[in-house]
């Protein structure tokens, strides 16, 4: 044994023309780089097979309870090795081939010039429960297997020619590499990979079936992974070729499904003719007028996904058994193509829910602006789409594509997401003074009416006891008097302050009150004198625009940088990578005043610019705003204007919002509910 050397070659598939020699008696195969041989295919298991060098020049060839299993290839048939419950073996001769995932792998024995055959006594221990058995030729070391076609891949069992199904691979010898469907098994697959959606893959592989097969004018894909319920489901999709309406109408059987439950119970491809299912022909298919069907399983990495067939109804065109092997491929691209629009379904669906999730907490935090990103994305979009049709101004070339759209909905949605990160007493700031200090305000006022009517009491007191006559004879009524007096002040300047705290603008000689305020002094309990306004109440009372103060408004400002600081850590596919800065930039004005990088010009993009307007609109527009009332949509629309004349907003796109968007949206504005 110890002359003797095994060479491993890889015939197609991802490391197509990788090969190694190897003197060991055993030698593992796998993904996993633990292992003797290493392949890439992502078919390939990590512990896929391995085989041992027997004294008698043969390899006892073992796969390890694979998820795809191996096939061996012997003289034009195959022998599949699969089961994922216990270890299935095959002794094989130097020259086979053995299917590995996509991969296609010869197995040389240096000395050893005999042709492949299979030990009798291993021949039935890899099938698998419930299939039929393959009728594969027993065949001696001195007797050459019978090379005729008609033995390819084939089992003949019940009349019926079936093939069993594998994962997508590179075409092999199974297929003639002179048939000219080949190439556009190819294009095909070249032209799967740049798609994600569903209905477009399909439609390429209807348009590829339909030119490989001349002869089969109809088509179904039906999905599900139960055998009962694929062959009872409507099909997903149906096709006849060209415009001609199928035989005996739309409401046509399909096929029959008998056919239907063994090909989903078997997961093998079959192909029958009228004639060559005998008895068993269904009146479904004498309806259908059915001369020849292929149905073929649609098998993902994990489950059935569903049946997808082709038939001549309506014709006398046949199919061939190659035609059922490349109809197998064909199946497989469909696979493909289901498994990875799910995917990516289930890829999308997962990202609407983290931005919904997303959107709720920002909205959690702030209830005072519920619902604003979602209008504000619904505005964003509105506009986007109006520009996409202007061939005029300088907005014709601007033009978003689908994705570009998903991009910007995306970035509108997510536009405050830095908000999570700024204090909540700074978010939910309604008011220049808070409640908690507005009562402390009116405490002190309370505190000032009791200090300075105890302050008359005590001096009346003095006076009665000095005898002094020059108070006036009034006495206590006279002090109730000033007491009322006073407290109706100090109610009318508590009111008055609650008033300009809540209020949008404040005017010169409002301030000018707050700030006298601020100066005046009473003497506490402590005898010491103090403000009846303190210095940071004095500060937040001058706040002539809005609610916050200098610090307070510098901490929300960084929401905008914020924003794209943490959507930059999402690791977003390529064409949703503008997401961060489109979301942090939608405070920018084109003439450098904006936040946070002071952005000018043709330095802020289009899809930005887009944001920002219908950001402000929305937040001149919203009617949940406790702190004042909201505007008009002509007023805002006025405002948007005079901005776009200071060169802070694009006027085009001011114009255009307010000329064609608003008229649109106008009802979704003035409801925001419905």
């Amino acid at each position: 044994m110890g002359s003797r050397e095994v060479s491993v070659t890889v015939l197609s598939g991802p490391d197509e023309g990788k090969t190694r020699r190897y003197s060991q008696p055993r030698v593992t195969l796998g993904r996993d780089q633990g292992n003797d041989f290493v392949l890439s295919d992502g078919f390939v298991s990590n512990e896929h097979a391995e085989f041992t060098l027997r004294d008698d020049g043969k390899l006892l060839f073992r796969d390890l309870k694979s998820r795809h299993g191996s096939t061996v290839v012997i003289n034009n048939s195959t022998r599949k090795l699969h089961n994922e419950d216990r270890e299935t073996q095959l002794t094989i001769k130097g020259g086979t081939e053995v299917q590995l995932g996509s991969s296609l792998l010869r197995f040389d024995i240096s000395s050893a010039t005999e042709r492949p055959t299979l030990d009798n006594e291993d021949l039935g221990r890899g099938r698998r429960n419930g299939q039929p058995k393959r009728h594969v030729q027993d065949q001696s070391e001195d007797e050459p297997a019978d090379t005729d076609d008609d033995d390819k891949v084939v089992v003949e069992n019940e009349n019926l020619i079936t093939t069993a199904h594998r994962p997508v691979q590179t075409i092999n010898r199974r297929l003639e590499s002179a048939d000219t469907r080949l190439a556009a098994l190819f294009h095909l697959a070249g032209q799967l990979n740049g798609l994600t959606a569903l209905d477009e893959m399909l439609e390429l592989i209807v348009e590829t079936t339909f030119q490989s097969f001349r002869g089969a004018n109809f088509f179904a894909v039906t999905l599900g992974s139960d055998p009962d319920e694929v062959s009872t489901r409507e099909p997903f999709m149906t096709q006849a070729r060209g415009e001609v309406p199928l035989p005996e109408g739309e409401d046509a059987p399909l096929l029959s499904t008998s056919i239907l439950r063994r090909v989903a119970s078997t997961r093998e491809s079959v192909l029958f003719t009228k004639d060559s299912i005998g008895s068993e022909v269904t009146q479904s298919i004498l309806d259908a007028k059915i001369t020849a069907c292929m149905c073929a399983p649609l098998v993902g990495q994990k489950s059935l996904l569903g049946i997808m067939q082709v038939d001549t109804r309506g014709r006398g065109s046949l199919f061939t058994r190659q035609d059922l092997e490349l109809f197998n491929i064909l199946a497989s691209n469909a696979a493909f193509a289901i498994e990875r629009a799910r995917l990516t379904e289930s890829i999308m669906e997962m990202f609407e829910g983290f931005v919904a999730a997303s959107v709720n907490a920002i909205e959690a935090r702030d209830p005072v602006t519920a619902g604003h990103s979602e209008r504000v994305a619904h505005y964003t979009l509105a506009l986007a789409e109006v520009v996409n049709d202007i061939e005029t101004t300088e907005l014709r070339d601007v033009h978003l594509d689908p994705e570009e759209m998903r991009e910007l909905r995306y970035a509108a949605l997510l536009h405050d997401f830095g908000k999570i990160a700024v204090r909540e007493d700074v978010i939910q700031k309604g008011a220049r003074l808070p409640d908690e200090q507005m009562k402390l305000i009116r405490q002190r006022f309370d505190t000032i009416k009791e200090l300075s009517y105890r302050q008359w009491l005590y001096e009346y007191a003095q006076k009665l006891e000095a005898n002094d006559r020059s108070y006036d004879e009034r006495g206590l009524s006279q002090i109730d008097e000033y007491y009322h007096a006073l407290s109706h002040k100090l109610d009318e300047t508590y009111q008055w302050i609650q008033k300009i705290s809540t209020k949008g603008y404040l005017q010169d000689e409002e301030l000018a009150r707050v700030r006298a305020l601020g100066e005046k002094t009473f003497f506490g309990p402590d005898g010491e004198q103090h403000p009846y306004l303190t210095p940071i109440e004095v500060e937040n009372l001058c706040i002539r625009k809005g609610t916050l103060n200098e610090e307070e408004w510098k901490e929300m400002r960084s929401h905008a940088a914020l924003s794209e600081s943490y959507l930059d850590q999402i690791p977003w596919s390529d064409e949703l990578q503008l997401i961060p800065c489109i979301a942090g930039a939608h405070h920018e004005k084109l003439d450098g005043s904006g936040y946070p990088q002071g952005l000018q010009g043709d330095e802020i993009m289009p899809q930005v610019r887009m944001l920002t307007i219908s950001d402000i609109f929305d937040a001149l527009t919203a009617s949940d705003r406790p702190y004042r009332k909201a505007a008009s949509i002509d007023r805002a629309l006025e405002i948007l204007n005079l901005e776009s004349g200071d060169d802070k907003l694009d006027s085009h796109l001011v114009e255009v919002f307010g000329s064609i968007v608003i008229p649109r949206i106008e009802d979704d504005v003035l409801d925001p509910k419905k």
